[in-house]
C-alpha cells in the first residue's frame, strides 16, 4: 500500500514538473485601450486562444501578461491575435 501511494505521488509530481516546463510568459504593451471595458475584452480573448494559460491585462499600465504553452502557441501569434481586435501590441524586452 505504502509502495502504491509514493508511486502515485510520484507520477503526481513529475507531472506538475512537466506541466510547469511547458509554460512560457510574456509581457507586451498594447495601444489603443480607452477604458476598462477594452482590457476585460482583450482578456477574454486571450482567455479564449488556444494555448493560453492565463492573461492578466491592465488599462492603466497599458500592459498585458499572459502565461501560455509554447507548443500550442507562440508570442507572434498572440500579438496578431491582439491586433484583429484593432489593438497594438508589441513584446517588451
Amino acid at each position: 500500500m505504502l509502495r502504491r501511494l509514493l508511486a502515485t505521488a510520484l507520477l503526481i509530481l513529475l507531472i506538475a514538473t512537466v506541466a510547469v516546463a511547458a509554460t512560457a510568459e510574456l509581457t507586451m504593451t498594447i495601444s489603443g485601450m480607452h477604458c476598462g471595458g477594452c482590457a476585460t475584452g482583450v482578456t477574454a480573448m486571450l482567455k479564449r486562444t488556444e494555448g493560453v494559460l492565463k492573461a492578466e491585462v491592465s488599462y492603466e499600465e497599458r500592459r498585458a501578461v499572459v502565461a501560455y504553452d509554447p507548443a500550442k502557441t507562440s508570442p507572434e501569434k498572440i500579438v496578431d491575435a491582439i491586433g484583429k481586435m484593432g489593438y497594438k501590441a508589441a513584446i517588451k524586452k
